[in-house]
C-alpha cells in the first residue's frame, strides 16, 4: 500500500503546474554561486582563481537544479526529481546532506548560509546576488 501511495504522489507531483518549475533560458553557462562559479558545459565548479572544486554526480546535479531554478524554493521532492529523478521517502535525508557538503565549498560561512538558504518547512533555495 505505500509503496502504491509513493507512486501515485509521483505521478501528480509530475503532473501538476510544470509552468513554475520551467527552467529559466540559460543567458549565461556559467553561473555565480557564492565563493564559486558553476560552468554548466564542463559540468565544473571553479573558483575565482581558477582552480576546480570537485564535485560529484549528484552536487553537479543539484546546482544545476538550483541554477535552473534561482530565487524559487525547492521542496527536497522536487529537488530529487530535478536531479536524480528519484522519489522521496519520508526518512531520506540524502539531500540534506549533499546541500552541507555544497555549502562547504561555495559560502563564505557555511555555518551562516546566503546563497542556499534554508526554508524552514518547505525545502531550499537559490538566491542569486541582486
Amino acid at each position: 500500500m505505500r509503496e502504491l501511495r509513493a507512486r501515485i504522489s509521483s505521478i501528480l507531483r509530475r503532473t501538476r503546474a510544470p509552468s513554475r518549475l520551467e527552467p529559466q533560458p540559460d543567458k549565461n553557462r556559467r553561473v555565480r554561486m557564492g565563493l564559486a562559479w558553476l560552468d554548466l558545459d564542463s559540468h565544473r565548479l571553479h573558483c575565482d582563481d581558477g582552480s576546480e572544486l570537485k564535485l560529484t554526480t549528484m552536487e553537479f546535479d543539484l546546482l544545476n537544479a538550483f541554477a535552473s531554478h534561482p530565487n524559487r524554493v525547492l521542496t527536497r521532492d522536487q529537488l530529487l526529481d530535478l536531479a536524480h529523478n528519484r522519489q522521496w521517502e519520508p526518512f531520506d535525508r540524502s539531500i540534506d546532506i549533499r546541500i552541507t557538503r555544497i555549502r562547504r565549498k561555495i559560502e563564505p560561512d557555511p555555518a551562516k548560509p546566503q546563497v542556499i538558504k534554508t526554508v524552514r518547512g518547505s525545502g531550499y533555495i537559490f538566491v542569486t546576488e541582486q
